[in-house]
């Protein structure tokens, strides 16, 4: 067996470079940092991270079971779909009112949203099925004990740092507060309003076969 060590940093950078591309998690990172501060963002970026462990273990665990009952399962695609079209039009909507520190935070938990953003997220556990293909063409990983954990503790940190590293650049952006937030506003909204149209057409699809 390999040593957990690699287990760990083969985790991390899968999951790190997984994280760079724009998505709804990584652009509400950006987001709630730019109308709040870098601490809301952490919050976010801290669920995000532990959600993913939870994906990543069960790409693990049922692999292409689940890949084909995300695929086939009509109702459950439509809610998805619907979830992100709802979502797109509430953030496009609503006005964004960035929050300087010392001027208060609104009573709500931005540790849930992101747990609720992560957990919505309908490519995360194919991407990590294809992860773990490709990682078995370079690697012969037998996902249990102490390497297991090693795998899962380097998925959390890859994810982590890829969110922080959107944090800091987000402290950019709130030197042009205004402005930027319409900006990630139109962003994330597209991109769920994309996510949504995207799964709402694979149902139309599986309907119509």
């Amino acid at each position: 067996m390999a040593n957990p060590l690699l287990y760990f940093l083969v985790g991390a950078i899968a999951c790190f470079l997984g994280a760079l591309p724009f998505g709804p998690i990584n652009l509400t990172v950006v987001k709630t940092t730019v109308d709040y501060d870098r601490w809301r963002g952490y919050e976010v970026a801290l669920a995000a991270s532990l959600v993913e462990i939870l994906e990543a273990l069960v790409a693990i665990i049922f692999g292409l079971v689940i890949s084909t009952f995300l695929q086939t399962n009509v109702i459950f695609s439509g809610v998805i779909a619907l979830a992100f079209i709802a979502l797109a039009i509430f953030v496009f909507s609503r006005k964004s009112r960035p929050v300087l520190q010392g001027q208060g935070t609104e009573p709500r938990s931005f540790f849930a949203q992101g747990l609720l953003i992560a957990a919505l997220n309908p490519q995360a556990i194919p991407f990590w099925i294809f992860a773990l293909s490709a990682i078995s063409q370079y690697f012969v990983f037998e996902y249990v004990g102490i390497y297991l954990l090693s795998f899962l503790a380097g998925v959390f940190v890859g994810k982590l740092l890829a969110l922080t590293s959107f944090v800091i650049v987000s402290e950019y952006l709130r030197t042009h507060l205004q402005a930027s937030a319409q900006l990630v506003n139109r962003m994330l909204a597209a991109v769920l309003l994309i996510i949504g149209i995207s799964q709402g057409w694979n149902t139309v699809s599986v309907l119509s076969q």
